[in-house]
């Protein structure tokens, strides 16, 4: 109901504002699998004042014409009750109605999101979406951020969605100036992590969850996207940014002045402070355990199925 509300409201504010689709949009995008940092890396970026970051309650309402207060308030009461539903997941993954939050609340208004297929069991949805072109959603989700962005403008946006890694052709065609940041983590931590993500999140709409079947899930589709995955320009104006997660934990600042200086964006002595005051609050203190073999999965199996991918990124192994 949320999503076709926003649909018919975007509609209704274009055609007082046709001008708003020429817009102008360069984002700056986050990917890679999940659970390979990109949420760090957004909020941490977010500090730059050159970086416009759309937050959750924004993201969730992109066209409404509701007072910000109002949205606020109601995002807020949304992650309430999402938190009441699913209390491990807090623990997982922030949610704020003033954070910064993925653009999956924007691409799933079309109806055409992975996002679905970690949410619910929902097999012949997941095999559909595969055959479908990801071009037209992506044309949305940029009708959307014009609209969004006529409250507080800007043409350099911060986006973050770990499924853009399995659409970089289609995103290409309608972002082709964008520069794209793909994170890099051994999949042995990635997989198990995300599949305990998923279960936590099916959980809060359902008391039948099978483990298994999730661990399935995200090994064929983390091996889609893998497999092919090559350390090379692609399809963007700009070159691809491929930035390991361990690097990004061990130096952040190092990853922030080589982001900017593709992006083009002034790493000045203020913008240093910033994101200094933002790493020295939120030191990572972990809490999220997980075991791949939970899933029907393990460690070892799981480098050696992406040994490929591996070297060809030279991720490091993880305890």
């Amino acid at each position: 109901m949320r999503s076709l509300v926003e649909r018919i409201e975007t509609t209704r504010r274009l055609a007082e504002k046709p001008e708003l689709e020429r817009r102008r949009i360069r984002p700056v995008v986050i990917t890679g699998l999940l659970r390979t940092g990109t949420t760090f890396l957004q909020h941490l970026l977010a500090r730059h004042p050159l970086l416009r970051a759309p937050a959750l309650w924004e993201m969730m309402a992109p066209a409404r014409r509701d007072p910000p207060e109002d949205l606020i308030a109601q995002c807020e009461a949304y992650v309430a009750e999402y938190y009441r539903l699913a209390p491990e997941f807090e623990r997982i993954h922030p949610l704020r109605a003033g954070f910064p939050e993925e653009c999956h609340r924007l691409t799933a208004n079309t109806f055409h999101d992975p996002i679905f297929a970690l949410r619910y069991h929902v097999p012949r949805y997941a095999e559909w979406l595969d055959g479908r072109s990801m071009v037209p959603v992506y044309r949305y989700h940029r009708t959307q951020l014009s609209v969004l962005l006529d409250r507080v403008p800007g043409d350099r946006i911060l986006l973050k969605g770990p499924s853009h890694l399995w659409y970089l052709d289609d995103l290409a065609k309608v972002y082709p100036d964008a520069l794209v940041i793909r994170l890099h983590r051994s999949p042995a931590v990635a997989v198990a992590s995300v599949c305990s993500l998923t279960s936590v999140v099916r959980g809060a709409s359902s008391a039948d969850v099978d483990d298994h079947e999730i661990g399935d899930y995200w090994l064929n589709r983390v091996a889609s996207v893998l497999d092919g995955l090559r350390r090379e320009d692609g399809p963007f104006r700009q070159p691809l940014l491929d930035v390991r997660y361990a690097d990004l934990i061990g130096d952040p600042m190092k990853v922030v002045a080589h982001i900017c200086a593709a992006a083009d964006l002034p790493l000045t002595k203020d913008v240093r402070a910033r994101m200094d005051r933002y790493l020295a609050a939120n030191r990572t203190t972990g809490g999220h355990s997980y075991r791949a073999e939970r899933f029907g999965l393990s460690a070892g199996a799981l480098a050696g199925r992406f040994s490929g991918y591996i070297e060809e990124f030279a991720v490091p192994k993880e305890a």
